[in-house]
C-alpha cells in the first residue's frame, strides 16, 4: 500500500526558490548585483565544476571569522584553501583547522529530532575539517582577503585528500551541490545565498548543513549512515549491482551509495517577526504531454517530453527536474527547437533556460530520453519506476496531462486518463491517446499480457486486468476483486461526493505495493493472497481492505492533494481510515475470513524497539512523514503514517461523532476538489465544519509522541433500584524510553547506565475510548437460561478519561458478564486490564517503575507479578502450550526483576535471577544481562565473544545497548577493527562514547 511517489530528497526536502540572501557575519548582508552569465558560457561554468581542484598556493589564514548562514553559526580558526574559480570567483573551499558550530532548532520538533540523533536539543559541535560551498559573493571574497598564507605540504596533502573524498562523496550527489553551484553561477535571483558545508571530525561524526534558497524547507542538517554489510555481503551487494548496471540499470549506484540520510533539522528560515517564511518553486507544472513507444526486443522506453511551465520567481533561468537515473537524457529543448545546456546528476536534471523568466510567459521545454523501464520475467512485467519514467516538475506537480503510447501488437496496455484515439499504425504496433484535463499529481500506465474483466458502478466504468501473476486469484478470487473495487467506488461515492471520472481503471501487478493515481489503481499480486486458515499466521491484510485503500485515494490522495512531506499521512492516513470504515460497513462477512484488517498489529509495531532503545512510535509524528525512515528504523514511517494516522483519525471520529465524521470530511472534500491541503488546513477546515477547536487533540496525537498507557479495573454490583452498574477506574500512565550512559565505576572500570527518560505528561491527556459491556439479555435467550448462563449481547458506549485517573460507573439493566476498554484498538493508547489478567499488568507495571527509577516498587510489582495465579488461556489450547505459556510468563518477570538487579548494582542477586529465566537463556535481554554482568566483573574476554558473535556476525542483537557493550569489550581486549565498526554504530544512534578516547 506504499501510495504515490516520493518525491523527497535525502535532506534536500521540497527543492523551491525564494530570494532570500544568506547573512554571512564577514560579509556584507547585502547581496552585491552583477550580472547574468550569459547562457552560451553555462557550458564552460559546467566545464569549470567538474574540472575543480584545490589551489593551495591561494590559502589564507583565517583567525575568529564566524559566518551566519541560516540558522547556524560557525566560527572558524586555521587555514582556508580555495578550489579553482568558477565564473570568475571560487565558490567550493576546505577548511583546516579547530572549528564549531552551533544551531538552535525553531520548533519543538526539529529539537526532539536533533535530540534522537544526537542525543540533545542544541546542536554545539567542533570540527577539526570542513569543505564549504560558498554562494555569497560578499562573504567569498571577504574571507578570501583574509591575510594569505600557502598551505604547509601536510596541511595541503590533507585538504586535498579531504576534497576528493568529497567529489566522489554521495554526500556531494544528494545534496545536488554541482547544481547549486550552477545555478548560483548563473546569476539565479535568490540564489546568491547558496550555501553548504561538510564537517568532519566531530564527535558526532561527519554531518552536512545546507541553507538551499531552491527548497521550500531552505535549512537542512543530518548526516548519511553508510549500508551496515559484512565483507561478504558487501560482495554480493557489489555484484548484484554489476549485474543490474550491465542491463542499463542502477546507473551510477555505488556500494557507497548505499545507506539511510537521518535529517537532524530540516526547516524553513524565519522572516523578521519569526515566523516561518518558506519558499516557493521556481516553476510549477501546468502540462505534460508525453508521447511514449515501447519497442521491441526488451521494451526499451524512449520517451518525448514536452512540459509546460508556470514561472513562479521571475528572472530565474534554471529548471530542476527529476527524472529516473537509468533514462539517459539525449536532449533538452526550448519553445523553439533550440538545444539547451543541462546538467545531469544522478535523478536530477537542471536545464538552463536562454532568457530569464517572466511571470506572464509560460516556459515551454522539451526533453528526450530513453531508458529500460520495464522489468520482464518470462511473461511476466512490470513498470519498474512507477512515476519516475517522464521528468518532473515542481514540488506540488500536480499539471494536467496529454499522453500517447506507441507499443508492441501482443501486448495490452492499461493507463491512467481518459481514451480518446488509439488504434494500430502501419507497422503493426498499437497507439492510444489518454488524457487528463484535471491537475493531478502524477501519471502511470502498465503493459504486460492481462485479461480483462468490465463492470459499472453507477455512472462510472470499471475495467479490471488480471495479470499472469495473478492466477492464484481463480474464477472466485477474480470476482471478488471486481465485486470489491465497484463497491467501495459505490460507497466512497456516498461518503465524498461523485467520483470525478467517467473510468477507473485497475490492473494488478507482481510488485510488492500498490499504487493509486487518478483513474488508475495498481494492485499487488502478493496483496491479493488468500491463503485461506494461514491468513492470519503469515499477517495478510484483508485483500478488500487493500482495494479499498487504493480506491479511497482516489478522492484522498488524487482529487484531495497533501501540500509537502509534513502533510503526506492525511492521504495515507486517510486512506487507511476509509478502508477500516468501508470494512465495518460493509463487508458482513469479515469476522469469518482469516486474514487481518488493514491496520492490524499497529500498536504491537508502534511499541517494537528501534535501533536505539525507544520505541518506534516515539521516533517522531506523523508529521515527519519519510524522514521517518532513518538509521533508527526501517518501518517508522509505515507504523506511524499509516497505522498511528489511521487510529489517530479513528480517536477524532469517536471525539467529534463516529457517525457524523465522515460526513465531516465529505464536506471538506467537495469544498476543497483540485487542491492540496496542509496538516494545518486540514484541521482548521475540520473545526469549521464541526464547530469544534481540534488544536489540544492536535498537539497530542498529530505533532506530537507518546502513547498513554492505560491501567483500568472494574467490577459488578446490583444497582440499588434494578439492574446493573459496572464501576471501576482507569488510571492513564506516562511511559518512558532508555537512555544509556558510559560511565566508569570506583575502580576505573567501564560499565553502562541505562535510565528511564520520562516522555509527555498525561496530565492533560483526554482520551475518548469506546467501552464494551459484554450482557445477557434473557429476551435473546433461547428456552430456559443455564444458572449462570454466558453473554449473548453486548452494551457499547463511550469514557471520556481526563488526566491521570477517571473512576467511572455505566448503568446497565441486563447482568455484566465481562468488561473491556478500547476491544477494536481503535484509541491511541495501551490497555491492560487488571482484573482480567493481574499477573501480566503487574509485570507491565514492575517494568515501567524500574524505568523510572522507583526501585522499591518495582520490586514489589514483580514480586506480586510472581505471586499471581496464572493467566487465563483460551480453552481450546492444548495443555502442554498453556504451560509452556506459563513458563515463559514467569521467566519473563524474572528478566524484568534480573534487570533492575543488574541497574542497581545487586550483581549476585541478578545472576540468581537470571538463572531462573533459563527458558529464555537465548533471549537477547537474557544475553545483554549477562554481558553486563560479566563487563563489571572484567570479564571482557567473554564479553567480546558473546556480543562479536551475535552483533556484528549474526546480527541477532542489535540494540543500542548491545552494540555499546560491544565497543567497550572491543576498545578494550585491543579488537581494532570489531571496535570501529561498534563505535560508527553506537555514534550513529546518538551514544557518547568520548570516555573510551
Amino acid at each position: 500500500m506504499n501510495c504515490h511517489r516520493d518525491r523527497t530528497l535525502p535532506l534536500r526536502r521540497d527543492r523551491r526558490c525564494i530570494p532570500l540572501c544568506l547573512f554571512l557575519a564577514a560579509a556584507s548582508s547585502a547581496a552585491a548585483s552583477r550580472p547574468a552569465v550569459a547562457v552560451e558560457d553555462a557550458a564552460a561554468i559546467q566545464h569549470e565544476i567538474e574540472a575543480s581542484a584545490l589551489e593551495p598556493a591561494r590559502a589564507v589564514s583565517l583567525k575568529g571569522v564566524r559566518l551566519a548562514a541560516g540558522l547556524a553559526s560557525i566560527q572558524l580558526e586555521g587555514t582556508l584553501l580555495p578550489a579553482t574559480p568558477v565564473a570568475g570567483r571560487s565558490r567550493e573551499m576546505v577548511f583546516v583547522g579547530r572549528g564549531q558550530v552551533t544551531l538552535e532548532p525553531p520548533d519543538a520538533i526539529e529539537a526532539g529530532q536533533l535530540e534522537l540523533f544526537t542525543g540533545a536539543r542544541r546542536l554545539d559541535a567542533e570540527f577539526k575539517e570542513a569543505v564549504l560551498v560558498v554562494g555569497s559573493t560578499p562573504a567569498a571574497t571577504a574571507m578570501l582577503r583574509k591575510p594569505a598564507a600557502p598551505a604547509d605540504p601536510a596541511t595541503a596533502h590533507r585538504a586535498a585528500e579531504v576534497y576528493e573524498r568529497w567529489q566522489k562523496s554521495h554526500e556531494r550527489r544528494a545534496l545536488q551541490v554541482e547544481s547549486g553551484i550552477l545555478i548560483n553561477a548563473l546569476g539565479d535571483p535568490g540564489h546568491e545565498g547558496f550555501f553548504s558545508a561538510w564537517f568532519l571530525g566531530s564527535d558526532r561524526g561527519d554531518f552536512l548543513y545546507q541553507v538551499d534558497p531552491c527548497a521550500r524547507e531552505q535549512v537542512t542538517l543530518g548526516h548519511f549512515v553508510p549500508l551496515d554489510a559484512t565483507a561478504k555481503e558487501k560482495r554480493e551487494i557489489q555484484r548484484e549491482i554489476s549485474r543490474q548496471q550491465r542491463k542499463g540499470r542502477l546507473t551510477g549506484i555505488g556500494f557507497e551509495d548505499l545507506g539511510v540520510w537521518d535529517t537532524w533539522v530540516s526547516t524553513s528560515l524565519r522572516d523578521r517577526a519569526g515566523k516561518p517564511a518558506p519558499g516557493a518553486e521556481a516553476f510549477e507544472p501546468e502540462r505534460y504531454t508525453l508521447d511514449v513507444t515501447l519497442a521491441e526486443p526488451d521494451l526499451r522506453l524512449s520517451g518525448r517530453a514536452r512540459l509546460a511551465l508556470r514561472p513562479v520567481l521571475a528572472g530565474a533561468r534554471a529548471v530542476a527536474l527529476q527524472l529516473d537515473p537509468d533514462f539517459k537524457v539525449d536532449k533538452v529543448m526550448g519553445a523553439a527547437g533550440e538545444n539547451l545546456v543541462f546538467l545531469r546528476r544522478g535523478r536530477d536534471l537542471t536545464v538552463v533556460l536562454p532568457a530569464a523568466a517572466e511571470p506572464s510567459r509560460p516556459v515551454a521545454l522539451t526533453v528526450e530520453y530513453s531508458g529500460n523501464a520495464i522489468r520482464k520475467n518470462w511473461n511476466i512485467l512490470a513498470l519498474a519506476g512507477t512515476l519516475d519514467w517522464y521528468p518532473h516538475a515542481g514540488i506540488l506537480d500536480r499539471a494536467a496531462y496529454d499522453v500517447t503510447f506507441h507499443w508492441p501488437r501482443k501486448l495490452d496496455l492499461v493507463s491512467a486518463g481518459k481514451r480518446v484515439d488509439g488504434g494500430e499504425s502501419g507497422d503493426g504496433t498499437q497507439w492510444e491517446r489518454r488524457r487528463l484535463d484535471s491537475p493531478t499529481p502524477g501519471f502511470t500506465f502498465e503493459v504486460g499480457h492481462f485479461k480483462r474483466e468490465t463492470a459499472r458502478a453507477g455512472h462510472v466504468t470499471v475495467q479490471v486486468a488480471f495479470d499472469p501473476e495473478s492466477s492464484h486469484l481463480g474464477g472466485d478470487g477474480r470476482e471478488e476483486v471486481v465485486k470489491t473495487v465497484v463497491d467501495a467506488l459505490s460507497y466512497f461515492e456516498e461518503l465524498f461526493g461523485p467520483y470525478p471520472a467517467d473510468e477507473l481503471n485497475v490492473v494488478t501487478v507482481p510488485r510488492g505495493f500498490s499504487q493509486s493515481v487518478a483513474s488508475l489503481v495498481t494492485l499487488s499480486d502478493a496483496a491479493l493472497y488468500d491463503l485461506g486458515i494461514w491468513g492470519r499466521s503469515f499477517r495478510l491484510t484483508d485483500r478488500r481492505e487493500v482495494i479499498a485503500h487504493e480506491v479511497a485515494h482516489q478522492w484522498w490522495g488524487d482529487l484531495v492533494g497533501w501540500q509537502g512531506y509534513r502533510d503526506q499521512w492525511i492521504s495515507e492516513a486517510m486512506a487507511n481510515y476509509c478502508a477500516r470504515l468501508y470494512a465495518k460497513n460493509r463487508l458482513a462477512n469479515r469476522d469469518q475470513r482469516r486474514t487481518a484488517p488493514i491496520t492490524d498489529n499497529w500498536r504491537k509495531d508502534l511499541l517494537a524497539p528501534a535501533a536505539d532503545g525507544r520505541p518506534i512510535e516515539a521516533l517522531g509524528p506523523v508529521v515527519l512523514g519519510r524522514r521517518l525512515s532513518s538509521s533508527r528504523s526501517d518501518d517508522a514511517y509505515s507504523a506511524i503514517v499509516y497505522g498511528k494516522g489511521a487510529v489517530v483519525l479513528e480517536m477524532l471520529a469517536h471525539a467529534l461523532g463516529a457517525k457524523d465524521f465522515p460526513k465531516v470530511l465529505g464536506e471538506i472534500v467537495r469544498a476543497n476538489a483540485g487542491r492540496t491541503l496542509s496538516t494545518e488546513e486540514l484541521l482548521a477546515l475540520i473545526g469549521q465544519v464541526t464547530g469544534t477547536d481540534p488544536s489540544a487533540f492536535a498537539a497530542q496525537f498529530i505533532y506530537g509522541t507518546g502513547m498513554p498507557e492505560v491501567y483500568y479495573n472494574y467490577r459488578f454490583e446490583r444497582a440499588p433500584k434494578g439492574g446493573w452498574i459496572v464501576k471501576g477506574e482507569a488510571r492513564q500512565q506516562s511511559t518512558s524510553r532508555p537512555a544509556y550512559r558510559l560511565v566508569k565505576n570506583e575502580r576505573g572500570a567501564f560499565d553502562l547506565r541505562r535510565e528511564g527518560v520520562e516522555r509527555a505528561s498525561v496530565a492533560d491527556s483526554v482520551l475518548a475510548v469506546p467501552a464494551d459491556i459484554a450482557i445477557f439479555d434473557p429476551a435473546l435467550a433461547k428456552g430456559s437460561p443455564a444458572k449462570d448462563p454466558p453473554a449473548n449481547a453486548m452494551f457499547k458506549g463511550t469514557i471520556l478519561l481526563r488526566g491521570e485517573r477517571t473512576e467511572f460507573a455505566i448503568p446497565v439493566e441486563q447482568e455484566p458478564k465481562g468488561f473491556s476498554l478500547d476491544r477494536l484498538s481503535e484509541v491511541f493508547g495501551s490497555f491492560y486490564d487488571e482484573t482480567r489478567h493481574p499477573k501480566r499488568v503487574a509485570l507491565y507495571q514492575g517494568i515501567s517503575a524500574a524505568a523510572t527509577g522507583r526501585a522499591a516498587e518495582a520490586e514489589a510489582l514483580f514480586a506480586k507479578a510472581l505471586a499471581a495465579a496464572d493467566e487465563p488461556m483460551p480453552r481450546d489450547m492444548p495443555w502442554a502450550m498453556i504451560q509452556s505459556a506459563h513458563r515463559v510468563l514467569n521467566a519473563q518477570i524474572e528478566i524484568a526483576r534480573a534487570r533492575l538487579y543488574v541497574e542497581l548494582g545487586r550483581d549476585q542477586e541478578a545472576r540468581s535471577t537470571l538463572d531462573r529465566a533459563g527458558i529464555l537463556s537465548d533471549s537477547e535481554e537474557f544475553l545483554l544481562l549477562e554481558s553486563r554482568l560479566d563487563l563489571r566483573a572484567g570479564d571482557l574476554d567473554k564479553v567480546f565473544r558473546r556480543l562479536d558473535r551475535e552483533v556484528l556476525d549474526k546480527r541477532r542483537i542489535d540494540s543500542l545497548e548491545g552494540v555499546m557493550l560491544l565497543a567497550v569489550a572491543a576498545h578494550t581486549t585491543g579488537h581494532a577493527e570489531p571496535f570501529e565498526q561498534a563505535a560508527r554504530k553506537a555514534r550513529d544512534r546518538g551514544a557518547d562514547l568520548s570516555l573510551l578516547h
